[in-house]
């Protein structure tokens, strides 16, 4: 804490935020700014801990503090409202002013302005960006997964020389990208923010990663596609087809197309309970949370009727509707990507969890806060 009031004051402050650990062993770092050392070494040194509370500052002291930690590798965010203020805040990576008793200078220095005026904003700020970036990682992953089934079948009609009928057509994509997935991909976009959103460590990775290709490419997206190609499979060997024969064309073809689009939906559908969490499993997530979700699911069953069951739409698409061997063996799909979501999350959940939770002591506050982001993670 760097703040201009009395030293008694501000330490009884960090008590109360929790800032300085009543029950630690180590005494708490109390000074004044006139007590600094005027090495940036020393000075780095000595306020390169979580406990240090800095009283009577001057605007020249902000400054020095946030070139010895930022020396130190720190990234740091400095408050401040005057107008000498402005140099402190533009040397931190983080300069944050007051909207309302700040000083002109000292908002055109700051990379963030609390219009407000209140700490607790940046708490609120920064537990939207969380829940924003969260959210974009839920809305790639649910639509790669879908890219993923339907992109198999082309790579296996493509594979067998045309032998193998092609399960989805062009216009049966088109469909399933802007007709049943839009909603719920959507829906996925305005996930509120989990509880624990702000007790994770600050995140370094990129917006796609290993781990959502993996997710997607890896588990969600196979998983659809092997329940979509065993429900167009199926609803031949329903009709006496055998390996090695012929594919029947006709009507048969069309039910088979069919089932392959209806286990694709359904399984979609899966994929977005699956998609609202990197970590627990879908029935530990209640359904209530995200009402869009829900509506946006019960639209999607609505398009997939009407793909499948009004004539002109389902012969413009190259399908009607399947046959109840291919209804079942559709159904399958969301099981197998469910099945496959929650083995995964029941594997690596836990700990994954203990490696992204970090133990909070409270929000600090004054008249200028310099804090640094912990190394080496």
């Amino acid at each position: 804490m760097i703040t201009g009031d009395h030293p008694g004051t501000a330490e009884a402050i960090a008590r109360e935020t929790g800032l300085i650990d009543p029950e630690s062993d180590t005494p708490p770092l109390v000074l004044t700014g006139s007590e600094l050392p005027t090495d940036p070494e020393q000075l780095g040194a000595l306020l390169d801990r979580d406990d240090a509370v800095v009283a009577r500052v001057a605007p020249e002291d902000k400054l020095r503090i946030a070139k010895a930690l930022t020396g130190r590798g720190h990234v740091v965010a400095m408050t401040g409202d005057g107008v000498n203020d402005a140099p402190a805040l533009r040397t931190a990576a983080i300069g944050v002013a007051m909207g309302r008793s700040g000083t002109d200078v000292a908002r055109e220095a700051a990379d963030l302005v609390l219009l407000d005026d209140n700490f607790g904003t940046i708490v609120a700020a920064i537990e939207q960006g969380r829940a924003t970036y969260t959210n974009i990682r839920r809305f790639l992953t649910y639509h790669l997964t879908d890219n993923v089934a339907e992109l198999v079948p082309f790579i296996v009609w493509a594979l067998s020389g045309g032998r193998f009928p092609l399960a989805l057509g062009v216009l049966q994509v088109l469909a399933l990208d802007i007709g049943t997935d839009i909603l719920p991909a959507l829906a996925l976009g305005a996930e509120p923010p989990s509880r624990k959103v702000l007790h994770r460590r600050p995140t370094k990775r990129h917006l796609m990663d290993r781990a959502l290709f993996g997710r997607a490419f890896g588990l969600l997206g196979p998983a659809e596609s092997a329940a979509s190609l065993a429900a167009f499979i199926a609803t031949f060997v329903a009709t006496g087809w055998l390996p090695g024969e012929p594919f029947p064309g006709g009507q048969v073809l069309l039910a088979a197309s069919g089932a392959a689009f209806t286990a694709v939906v359904l399984g979609q559908m899966a994929n977005a309970y699956a998609c609202r969490s990197t970590s627990r499993p879908f029935w530990r997530i209640p359904p209530h949370t995200n009402p869009m979700l829900l509506w946006a699911l019960a639209a999607e069953l609505l398009l997939l009727a009407i793909f499948l069951y009004v004539p002109p739409v389902a012969a413009l698409l190259g399908q009607h509707g399947p046959a109840l061997i291919g209804v079942l063996v559709a159904l399958l799909g969301p099981v197998a990507v469910l099945s496959a979501d929650s083995g995964e999350k029941l594997l690596t959940g836990s700990r994954d969890e203990q490696l992204n939770t970090v133990e909070t002591t409270g929000v600090m506050s004054g008249t200028a806060v310099g804090r640094s982001a912990p190394r080496n993670r």
